[in-house]
């Protein structure tokens, strides 16, 4: 009796456990069926195919890898300097949203200055504002090259790094001057930050957008992988076109690549196009769709991969959807978004482009640069505040003899007048002006009259400066760069503080209005650098682009990548762009024109063959030479040296292709820029050559050429010019290479008035003089 007395206890709790478990089976049960009810209410595509889930699921092994990265990746050129006891640079560096780092050691090549004194000289290190170490500088140490790895500790990581180097040095023990021209340090370009990342599962979720598949944090090159079935149009390829535009205006200085590929499953985040009569060979069980879609799945195989679908029952369902990505991220949340409509109600003006300065009014520097906090700086020396900006490539600058900015600027005052500290200014590393700081610790009060910009030396006494229109091309960038200057009194005796901080106010203003727009063409360097004639128009309304009837894959590549260029050229998406397989007379009138493919495709054009200068035919090449080359930069007119002088037949094998530019057959003013390439993997050469800025900074002219990794420009043939100017601008323009026969016209001109004057004054001063007789 006793056993079965323990027993009943044991037997009780068994049985009550088994029905808590059958009711908790019950409930779970239930909760699926009503789930699963509501799921099938909604009209929306299942989130992933069953089969593509269940793959995904048996692979989620964290993934730990190694990532370097070097300073020279991070925008620097060369050594960097500090000068100056605590003074400090700076290097910044992201960190990806899907990723964490489990380890991070940095790696730098330091040089001390020979004069620097051991025991009381130093560098400190500090990552995100917190103390990694000190670098002390012994005897023996001075000016040579050490190498220095510091561990980095990853609880400080966050979206967006910075290290910050700051230097401590003395060069005498009893009289420290802080300021001391040989107090200085030099970070090497070959250092680096090692760093052990751990990737980690991201939600497939549309908010993250446009994470993981383009990250701001991460500073790399943007690859982005472009998935569709074998079976597509020309339409879906201009919906993957707008998709490289988009991407490629979040790209800003990163170079892109968008590699397209048929029905072969991405190994990385990759954009997938899928329309119910073409879907890719991996996908080829998803559900078919009833309008446009986009939804954000795991990989097949790899759930810390994700794609994105562009869903749509055809291909014009695949442009809005697209163009739903383009305008409206910030709308969309959850997997999965229905794009119901995409209208532009207001159609984009020419030259709006978001990332060029606008020309219409004067621009505050606050607008250029994305946080007001990088127009300030601290430091004896402190690091130059840069501003960057875009100008329409065709502004027509010729004989201004500047553009107006009002200057304003606050600053830490130094105790004197006359103490040395001063405000450099310098326009793409050409030197205009410096201001000398003054105890008042700001600018003099801005004039409110636009003084005109003809006497340099009167506009050299206030803050409204002229900028030299020679120097303004369609990438610039500006520099402020304060220096201060410490005062030694006595022997010793250092009055300047420690901590200098100055500022340039935002409201400081640059003003480009009023300047006409007129560009001599063809302009291979407007095209490299700004996309122009085509980003005239920053949604692309006006340009065309033409392929072969049957476009090889190497051509369909080049205009992804072409699209994803000029997207980081405007900023904006080309949504409105048309693409084409034939030369349509009706489709290509009063349009620029944009032509992809290999050379004997491009035969059927209508354009006279008289005006080509370059031809390809398989391994032949003729091409056409000026007798003397020279790069026109909207400076002065064409002249007769332009014109050919020789022409070059050829046979040779290997890899050329080539950029050229003739005025359209189709409409005058307007451009045809011919991108071609003697096989089709050749067109490779100009995708990588418009990512290089090495590459674009030597384009010029109507013809480049590119071939061993080197491009070759060329000035020659006819020229033609877009945009317009006043007619005595214009007048006066053209006849400048022509002054004697300007004399002669302004001759002629004044012998024709005087004539006319002569004509209708003779009879008036007759009838006078017989009224006058008559009178008497």
């Amino acid at each position: 009796m006793s056993l079965l007395g323990h027993c009943d206890p044991v037997i009780f709790l068994l049985e009550s456990l088994t029905m808590l478990i059958s009711r908790l089976t019950m409930i779970a049960a239930l909760g699926l069926a009503i789930s699963a009810s509501a799921f099938a209410q909604q009209p929306i595509i299942p989130v992933t195919a069953p089969a593509l889930s269940a793959q995904a699921s048996n692979t989620s092994i964290p993934i730990v890898s190694q990532r370097v990265i070097s300073f020279s990746q991070l925008g620097y050129t060369g050594s960097i300097k500090i000068l100056g006891s605590e003074n400090s640079i700076y290097v910044g560096f992201g960190s990806r949203l899907d990723e964490v780092v489990s380890k991070a050691t940095l790696h730098f090549d330091l040089t001390p200055s020979p004069a620097l004194l051991a025991l009381v000289s130093h560098i400190k290190v500090y990552f995100n504002n917190e103390l990694m170490g000190v670098v002390s500088i012994s005897d023996g140490q001075q000016g040579k090259k050490n190498s220095v790895s510091m561990p980095l500790d990853t609880r400080f990581f966050s979206n967006f790094n910075q290290l910050r180097f700051e230097l401590i040095g003395n060069t005498n023990t009893s009289c420290a001057n802080p300021n001391d021209s040989s107090i200085w340090a030099e970070i090497g370009l070959s250092s680096h930050i090692d760093l052990q990342v751990q990737k980690t599962l991201l939600k497939s979720e549309l908010s993250l957008l446009p994470a993981p598949f383009f990250d701001e944090r991460d500073f790399n090159k943007l690859k982005l992988p472009v998935v569709m079935g074998s079976d597509y149009d020309l339409d879906e390829i201009k919906a993957a076109g707008i998709a490289a535009s988009y991407f490629g205006t979040l790209s800003e200085w990163r170079s892109t690549s968008f590699p397209l590929s048929f029905d072969k499953m991405p190994d990385e985040n990759a954009i997938v196009f899928i329309t119910n009569n073409n879907k890719p060979e991996f996908l080829k069980d998803f559900p078919d769709a009833d309008g446009p879609y986009l939804q954000v799945i795991s990989h097949p195989r790899d759930p810390y991969v994700k794609l994105l679908l562009v869903i749509g029952r055809d291909s014009e369902d695949l442009n809005t959807a697209i163009k739903g990505l383009a305008l409206g991220t910030s709308l969309l949340t959850g997997p999965i978004a229905k794009i119901n409509s995409v209208n532009q109600i207001v159609p984009r003006q020419a030259y709006d482009a978001p990332n060029w300065i606008s020309t219409t009014r004067p621009t505050s520097l606050s607008e250029l640069v994305k946080q007001k906090s990088a127009l300030q700086v601290e430091g004896r020396t402190p690091p130059p505040i840069r501003v960057d900006l875009r100008l329409p490539p065709d502004l027509f600058t010729w004989q201004s003899r500047g553009i107006p900015m009002d200057l304003n600027y606050h600053y830490s005052p130094p105790t004197k007048n006359d103490s040395g500290s001063r405000l450099s200014l310098s326009i793409n590393n050409q030197f205009i002006e410096a201001f000398n700081l003054t105890t008042d610790g700001q600018s003099g009060e801005s004039s409110q009259l636009r003084i005109p910009l003809i006497d340099d030396n009167f506009l050299s006494s206030s803050d409204n400066i002229p900028i030299p229109a020679f120097k303004v091309g369609s990438n610039n960038h500006i520099k402020f760069e304060f220096s201060f200057a410490s005062v030694t009194e006595g022997m010793c005796q250092v009055t300047q503080p420690s901590k200098q901080y100055a500022v340039i106010d935002g409201n400081s203003t640059i003003d480009f209005s009023g300047f006409p727009h007129y560009i001599e063409m063809p302009n291979m360097h407007a095209f490299s650098n700004s996309g122009f004639p085509f980003s005239r128009m920053a949604d692309l309304s006006e340009t065309v682009v033409v392929v072969a009837e049957k476009p090889s894959a190497a051509a369909l590549q080049s205009f992804l990548n072409i699209m994803g260029v000029i997207g980081a050229d405007t900023g904006y998406p080309g949504i409105n762009v048309q693409l084409i397989d034939r030369w349509d007379k009706q489709l290509l009138q009063d349009k620029d024109i944009l032509s992809i493919g290999v050379a004997p495709s491009l035969n059927t054009a209508e354009y006279d063959t008289d005006q080509v200068n370059l031809t390809l035919n398989a391994g032949k090449r003729l091409m056409k030479f000026p007798n003397k080359n020279e790069e026109l930069l909207d400076l002065k007119p064409s002249s007769s040296k332009q014109d050919p002088t020789e022409m070059i037949s050829v046979q040779a094998q290997g890899a050329f292709a080539a950029i050229t530019g003739i005025e359209s057959p189709f409409s005058a003013k307007r451009s045809l820029i011919t991108i071609m390439a003697a096989n089709p993997q050749d067109l490779s050469l100009v995708d990588e050559a418009l990512s290089d800025s090495g590459k674009v900074e030597h384009m010029f002219g109507s013809v480049v050429t590119i071939r061993n990794n080197e491009v070759a420009s060329y000035n020659v043939g006819e020229h033609y010019y877009s945009g317009k100017l006043p007619i005595w601008q214009l007048v006066w323009y053209h006849f400048s290479n022509h002054p004697i026969l300007l004399a002669f016209i302004v001759v002629f001109l004044m012998l024709i008035v005087t004539i006319v004057l002569w004509r209708i004054l003779r009879p008036i001063a007759a009838k006078r003089l017989q009224d006058n007789e008559d009178e008497s």
